[in-house]
């Protein structure tokens, strides 16, 4: 397996982002939308799967 990269990429710098972009969404971004459109929750989800590829890659190298 091949370390996540690009769009895929975990890095110190995407997660500082996610987390500045994630707080000032929370604050300044729309009211109420659904599920679907909400910017904030699609932002957690692409969070989620850069980090479960992140930990698979890492325990893919770590089982060799």
């Amino acid at each position: 397996m091949d370390k996540p990269r690009e769009q895929d990429s975990f890095s110190l710098l995407y997660r500082m982002g996610f987390h500045i972009n994630y707080a000032f969404l929370h604050v300044m971004g729309p009211a109420a939308l659904t599920p679907e459109a909400d910017p904030r929750l699609r932002a957690k989800r692409e969070y989620e799967r850069r980090r479960e590829l992140h930990r698979a890659w890492k325990a893919h190298r770590r089982s060799r």
